[in-house]
Order: C-alpha cells, then sequence, then structure tokens
C-alpha cells in the first residue's frame, strides 16, 4: 500500500487517459493504445516517486503521513522503485513510437532538473510542472496532427498551474524552512485574488478552442462540465480552503479531458 502511495496510481490513471485523448485529437489511430497507455502511466510514476524523494523535507511538515516521511518506505527503496518504473516508462515509450521515447524522456529530464535544482524559484518551478503536464499532450499525439492538440495541452498546463499556485498556499508554510515560493513572495492575500481571478477566468479560456476547429459539443461540454463546477469551487480559495479546492481541480481537469473527447 505505501509502494502505491509513492507511485501514486490515480495521477497515472490520469496521465494515460490525458495521452489517449490526446491520441484521439491528433487521428493518431488506435494503433498501440495499450503501450501509450502505459508509458504515460509509468512516466507519472517515475515522476510522482522522485518528486518524494527530493521532497521528504518539506513532506515532513506538510504531509508526514505520506510513505517517506513516516519510514514506511526508506529512500534506497524509493530509488530502486524509482529505477524499476522508468524501465517500463522507457520500454513502453519505445513500443508505442520514437516520438513517445523522445517526449517522454524529455518530461522526465525535465522533471528531474525541477526536483534537484529548478523547485526553489518561485513561479518559474510552477511553471515547469505546467510544462510537463503540457507535454503529456504532446507525448499522446505521437507527432501527428500536433496543431490539434496545442489547444488542449494549454488548457491542461492552465489547469495544473492553478492548481500548483493553491498547493503553494497550501504547503506555505512546510516550504518555508526549505524553499521560497510563490505563495512567499505574493503573500498568501494577493495570492488568493490571483488564483481567483485565475479561476472566473478558466471557463471563458476553456471555450477558445472551438475558434480554432473544436468542434461545438466540446464547447457545450466543457461549459457543463469545467465552467460550472469551477465557478461553484471558485469562492473557497478566499476561505483558505485550500485542500478542497486542490481536490476539486484534480476532478475539474478529469472532466476537462472528458470534454475533450467531444472536440
Amino acid at each position: 500500500m505505501s509502494v502505491l502511495k509513492l507511485v501514486r496510481p490515480l495521477n497515472g490513471i490520469l496521465a494515460s487517459l490525458v495521452a489517449l485523448t490526446a491520441c484521439h485529437l491528433a487521428f493518431c489511430g488506435a494503433g498501440k493504445p495499450l503501450h501509450l497507455m502505459l508509458g504515460a502511466f509509468f512516466i507519472t510514476a517515475f515522476i510522482n516517486v522522485t518528486n518524494d524523494i527530493f521532497d521528504v523535507g518539506e513532506d515532513s511538515h506538510n504531509h508526514p503521513d505520506r510513505p517517506l516521511p513516516s519510514g514506511k518506505v526508506s529512500e534506497m527503496d524509493a530509488w530502486m522503485l524509482a529505477l524499476v518504473v522508468l524501465f517500463f516508462a522507457l520500454y513502453f515509450s519505445y513500443r508505442h513510437s520514437p516520438w513517445a521515447l523522445a517526449v517522454g524522456s524529455l518530461a522526465m529530464f525535465i522533471s528531474l532538473l525541477y526536483n534537484c535544482c529548478l523547485k526553489g524559484i518561485p513561479v518559474v518551478g510552477n511553471l515547469i510542472v505546467s510544462l510537463v503536464v503540457f507535454m503529456a499532450f504532446l507525448y499522446g499525439s505521437g507527432g501527428m496532427y500536433v496543431h490539434r492538440v496545442i489547444p488542449a495541452a494549454l488548457l491542461g498546463a492552465y489547469l495544473h498551474l492553478v492548481r500548483e499556485l493553491v498547493k503553494s498556499l497550501q504547503d506555505r508554510e512546510g516550504d518555508r524552512p526549505y524553499r521560497r515560493t510563490v505563495a512567499h513572495v505574493l503573500g498568501e492575500e494577493m495570492l488568493r485574488k490571483v488564483i481567483f481571478i485565475a479561476l472566473l477566468l478558466l471557463p471563458f479560456l476553456a471555450v477558445v478552442p472551438v475558434l480554432f476547429g473544436y468542434s461545438y459539443l466540446y464547447g457545450m461540454a466543457v461549459i457543463l462540465l469545467v465552467g460550472f463546477p469551477t465557478l461553484a469551487v471558485a469562492s473557497s480559495v478566499l476561505y483558505g480552503r485550500y485542500a478542497f479546492l486542490s481536490k476539486a481541480l484534480k476532478v475539474i481537469t478529469f472532466l476537462a479531458v472528458v470534454s475533450l473527447w467531444f472536440a
């Protein structure tokens, strides 16, 4: 169970669905969909495991129940797990296509660079995490009709950036001894307002892809599945309900992926 918590299978499943959705948007056909989804799953697992290894200090304050800070999994075992999932990430990406192997490898490298060097740079670190989400859509496209995938990738990256800002507020006290985050730079009140405005803009930004060729059916779906739920939870940031909002945004991200199937 502790190993599963390190891998975070729900995140991997969401990444698999993102890759499959991007493949659908790019008309890349049904060739090797299992390899594509498994590649995305294990890439996400590698990113999650290594992130927890590098974050063990911060997590001892922010999330002491996680496997590494709680002592349920040793750091050596976590590194061994990272190597195993890395092997499967590279293997299934290779089995799908050279494009998937290249994009997936680059995404994992950028994530490692973020963990070891760039996480402590406010805003830049958050943008890098969103870039990796953007690359998940590119990964699924297989290099075909990439222009069809770009609007979806931007929407996914935007959603994840907002969630990263919420998590910055959520973890601001535990992060303080280790790194300076955007929550420390802007201050809690200012960042609350930034996130609130970003959430209010999201329903409008989500329908912009219709102008770039996505179907009207997608437009209606994204308003119902993303727009209304986002507006319903937006005010929670003003009341300091950061954990709730972070979980809500993960659900909204899943609903955005569902909407993209109608594009």
